[in-house]
């Protein structure tokens, strides 16, 4: 369950965006590469929170649930002044019908990203099929947007995919047998996870480009998300109030890893909007499974061999590709 919270944020907070007219002025002038790294860092320190979380025992529905609760709360804040402005747009319309869809596929991805992961002989296996997306979306940005392609490009996207799986598969793990339906399996499921995500982000960039900011994006997709694990979590949610103590340590980290989100969805989505393509974005922001690898070693006691150091490499490189 511990990698399940991990996992899943970060496949479900990757696709949300947010627009602050101040800030943005402050960070328009930045390489489209430099909101990627830094949206990496965001979501690290957003996952190593969720890591704690789940080595305190706490599940990743309550996790999810708490964190879009809070993140939700602080776009409508972002929002408040301009809700009127969002009502009042000509194209309203296809926005809502854009939101509704990248909503839906958002937490579609989430949910089967879940059960992959818990279904895994290794976590590590879904999380390298689910990573996909960005092949996926390098393509279809291609032919949906007219992004830019050339085949280096292309090659770094492939490294970096390559370098992620070196890093999280563990090669003591053998594929195991399942008795389960063909479409319930977790390859299966993970990978209809990254076609989900795949559409949700091609939304995030459709809406943009209509031009709706990134604040009322967020809004609108962090709305949808959490009316979906609401309703998930309709039968546990009483649960998680009843023991003060708990709910005493949880908070504050839960918090903070919201905070994390929020900074990092306002990067994310710029960097999206901004990147040449939006599949090198997500290749970047992706390496935040590097960085959360190198800082769980001493946190952790994670294992580092040399096949891991291998992935590192291969994944630096592939930076390297996509940012010269």
């Amino acid at each position: 369950m511990r990698l399940l919270g991990a996992s899943s944020l970060n496949g479900l907070l990757f696709i949300y965006t947010s627009r602050n007219k101040r800030f943005s002025v402050r960070i328009t002038h930045m390489p489209w590469y430099l909101y990627s790294i830094l949206t990496s860092l965001c979501f690290a320190g957003l996952v190593l929170c969720a890591r704690h979380l789940g080595n305190k025992g706490f599940s990743s529905k309550q996790i999810l649930l708490f964190l879009l609760g809070f993140v939700l709360l602080g776009f409508i804040i972002l929002n408040f002044g301009t809700l009127n402005t969002i009502l009042e747009a000509d194209n309203l319309g296809n926005f809502l019908l854009i939101m509704a869809i990248a909503g839906i596929f958002s937490a579609l991805g989430n949910w089967v990203n879940f059960t992959a992961v818990i279904k895994a002989p290794n976590p590590g296996f879904a999380g390298t099929i689910n990573s996909t997306n960005i092949l996926f979306i390098t393509i279809f940005s291609v032919l949906i947007f007219g992004s830019s392609w050339s085949s280096i490009k292309l090659l770094g996207v492939l490294l970096v995919i390559a370098g992620i799986a070196a890093l999280v598969i563990n090669k003591n793990h053998a594929l195991g047998k399942e008795t389960d339906k063909a479409f319930l399996k977790w390859d299966v499921l993970a990978f209809i996870g990254a076609l989900s995500v795949t559409i949700a982000i091609l939304g995030v960039k459709g809406a943009s480009q209509i031009g709706f900011s990134q604040s009322e994006i967020n809004l609108f997709m962090f709305a949808v998300n959490f009316l979906a694990f609401s309703f998930l979590t309709r039968k546990e949610v009483g649960s998680y109030f009843q023991d003060k103590i708990k709910l005493k340590s949880f908070l504050p980290i839960v918090f903070l890893a919201a905070i994390f989100s929020f900074l990092g969805n306002i990067l994310n989505v710029k960097g999206v909007a901004v990147s040449p393509n939006p599949g090198y974005h997500m290749a970047i922001q992706n390496t935040q499974i590097l960085i959360t690898t190198l800082i769980s070693i001493p946190l952790f006691g994670i294992k580092f061999d040399k096949r891991k150091i291998l992935g590192v490499v291969i994944v630096l490189l592939g930076i390297i590709i996509l940012v010269g």
